[in-house]
């Protein structure tokens, strides 16, 4: 049973609604303006709301933006009533954040699929929020284990660096989490099990923030560039793996030896590399490229294709396993990609977690 805020004024549409979800077995709790109905979502913290656009002149917009603008109870999906045929009201009703619409007239078959599909990927949310508090316990263990005496320090320095072209601020925390399940699953390999130890683990979890440190040096210009980069600016993107490398390697040369720096170093220089060759910045092929920098390498393409940018759409979660086993043995390393497959629906949860107005 499902707690449903209901805002609309078309009293014909809106009760012959309330009588659908109550005979679904859902609570409901409906007004007719959007007076104080910001503060009634805060109250009752619906499981769904459901809102007439027209309402109030057209303010059911401004209520559903608000709605899921709003840090506190932005997860909440709302859900429009109008003319689905209005290729208009749609086109702004998802501007404004809606998740999904019922079409006037009210079809009882319609109201029931589309509120059983958003209640089933509300309990996949609270699945992956629950995994992913379950990953973060286990990274603080590791990532103690792992201390340097600067080491805030350059987290903080790899954070501003990323922070230039992130807009979630939280690409690092999913690119450690993604690295923490791939490594751990392919320690299971036998061909790593003398090479994936518990040391190995802690340092490539806690140096997975690093991978694009060398983002820092990158003129704002070409990094936040919202079309196409010419062939000259991806040359420039591509120094960013030079200036990662250099930059840690100006960090071990101040705070002297350092493991946890050293593995940085690899991330950052090879996550581009590939094991056909054509990868950047050395041209390594399968065998010469660190281990890391190939687990790493997995990551940071799975999160760059769900990642909605300026120039490109984010895709889905399947489409992302297709494309990463379209570059298995070319693009990614053998072993790396199955160990992905094996952990791809953790992979999906993790995204969940972190997915801005995801439900």
């Amino acid at each position: 049973m499902a707690k449903i805020f209901l805002v609309g004024n078309n009293e014909t549409d809106f009760k012959f609604l309330n009588i659908i979800l109550q005979k679904l077995g859902h609570q409901t709790v409906f007004q007719n303006t959007t007076d104080g109905a910001v503060e009634k979502v805060d109250e009752l913290m619906p499981d769904i709301t459901i809102i007439e656009p027209e309402i109030d002149d057209y303010n059911g917009f401004e209520l559903c933006k608000n709605i899921r603008q709003n840090r506190k109870f932005r997860h909440i999906p709302v859900i429009l009533v109008c003319d689905t045929s209005d290729g208009d009201m749609t086109v702004t009703g998802f501007e404004c954040g809606a998740t999904d619409y019922l079409s006037k007239p009210i079809n009882e078959d319609e109201v029931k699929i589309r509120i059983d599909t958003r209640l089933e990927i509300i309990k996949t949310h609270l699945k992956a929020q629950a995994k992913n508090e379950q990953f973060t316990r286990e990274m603080e263990k590791i990532v103690k284990q792992t201390e340097h005496p600067q080491m805030q320090t350059i987290l903080a320095i790899a954070n501003l660096a990323q922070s230039r072209d992130d807009n979630t601020g939280k690409h690092l925390d999913r690119m450690q989490k993604y690295t923490y399940v791939l490594v751990n699953e392919m320690k299971n390999f036998e061909k790593y099990k003398n090479i994936i130890t518990d040391k190995f683990i802690s340092e490539v979890t806690a140096a997975a923030p690093l991978h694009d440190i060398g983002k820092i040096g990158i003129p704002d210009k070409i990094l936040l560039k919202p079309g196409k980069l010419t062939e000259a600016e991806y040359e420039v993107i591509k120094t960013h793996t030079l200036i990662g490398d250099e930059t840690l390697d100006n960090l071990l040369k101040t705070y002297g030896d350092s493991s946890f720096i050293d593995t940085g170093k690899k991330i950052a220089r090879s996550h581009h590399e590939r094991p056909d060759g054509q990868g950047y910045p050395d041209g390594l092929k399968d065998g010469e490229i660190p281990l890391e920098a190939s687990i790493m390498a997995i990551a940071d393409v799975y999160d760059a294709l769900r990642t909605k940018k300026t120039y490109k759409p984010a895709i889905s979660h399947e489409k992302a396993i297709e494309i990463i086993n379209n570059g298995k043995g070319t693009q990614f390393l053998n072993e790396a990609v199955e160990a992905f497959n094996n952990v791809e629906k953790t992979f999906s949860y993790i995204w969940l977690e972190y997915e801005t107005m995801c439900v």
